[in-house]
């Protein structure tokens, strides 16, 4: 056992690359993923669930800023689908906008996918949803929608007027928004917080990549964010929530790369142990 476990601990990296990417392949090949237990839902991505639960046939409509791109897909794309599956198995109202131009065709595939997944149940565009697709200058169009959202966005990205939509027949400014929830892979949140929040008080929540949380945090400790989803955990965590609550049957995409990520995790503590074992081993062995 001696000789094998320093044996092991001088494997051709070549092996090691190979279990890693077995590791972070399979659990995406196996349907319903591996069904690893997933720790306890944070508090900050239960307040943003709470704050789409609220929405219904008759409420506000919640303002949905997608800004990612192809670089932080991975983490965001899971959040925007089990967001949107949320609003629609409410009924509520959501309007899908973006600043990234190399984000815009991410956000129009997507709002226009998981709608159709909901279309048997009445859910229409003009009523239920609406693009409005990409503008700039982002703090002008921000600003913009806190003193008229037909100033910046008189149509949707079909052409159609908003005038003509039955979901605006009562919308005009963040005062008639339930809450805008920013999902970005940049500093765009800290910009919502000071052109939305704290100029016209419109409510507001966020969903980051993993990376950027600990540097968005505070921004919710003092309240000026209602909640946010932190990388893929928190849109695992939102997913979980959406199948325990009854909304949708299975969990998706970020459940599946919390597996990827967690038997990935474990094989490289299993090599760390092996290959600190053979080297005092080998030490022991030469030394004697």
């Amino acid at each position: 056992m001696r000789d094998f476990i320093i044996k092991l601990s001088s494997i051709d990296r070549r092996w090691v690359f190979l279990l890693v990417a077995i590791c972070t392949v399979v659990p995406f090949l196996i349907p319903g993923g591996l069904g690893l237990p997933q720790s306890t839902v944070t508090r900050y991505t239960q307040l943003v669930f709470d704050e789409v639960d609220q929405l219904g046939p008759d409420t506000k409509p919640i303002i949905l800023s997608l800004n990612y791109d192809p670089g932080t897909l991975a983490e965001l794309q899971p959040m925007a689908e089990a967001v949107l599956r949320h609003i629609f198995a409410r009924k509520g109202k959501v309007i899908v906008l973006t600043f990234m131009p190399t984000g815009a065709g991410l956000a129009q595939e997507t709002i226009y996918r998981i709608a159709g997944e909901f279309k048997d149940k009445g859910i229409v565009e003009g009523e239920n949803f609406a693009f409005l697709g990409f503008n700039f200058p982002f703090a002008a169009c921000v600003q913009g929608i806190g003193r008229d959202i037909r100033k910046h966005y008189p149509q949707d990205q079909r052409g159609v007027n908003l005038d003509d939509m039955p979901m605006f027949k009562d919308v005009t400014n963040y005062q008639d928004i339930h809450i805008v929830l920013d999902l970005a892979g940049n500093n765009y949140p800290v910009a919502w917080i000071s052109n939305a929040h704290e100029r016209f008080g419109a409510r507001f929540a966020m969903g980051v990549t993993n990376v950027m949380a600990a540097d968005f945090t505070p921004y919710v400790s003092s309240g000026q964010a209602q909640g946010m989803l932190q990388g893929m955990r928190g849109a695992a965590e939102y997913e979980r929530l959406l199948v325990e609550a009854g909304y949708w049957p299975t969990t998706g995409d970020a459940t599946l790369g919390m597996d990827a990520q967690s038997v990935t995790h474990v094989l490289i503590l299993i090599l760390i142990v092996l290959g600190n074992l053979g080297y005092f081993l080998g030490r022991k062995k030469g030394g004697a």
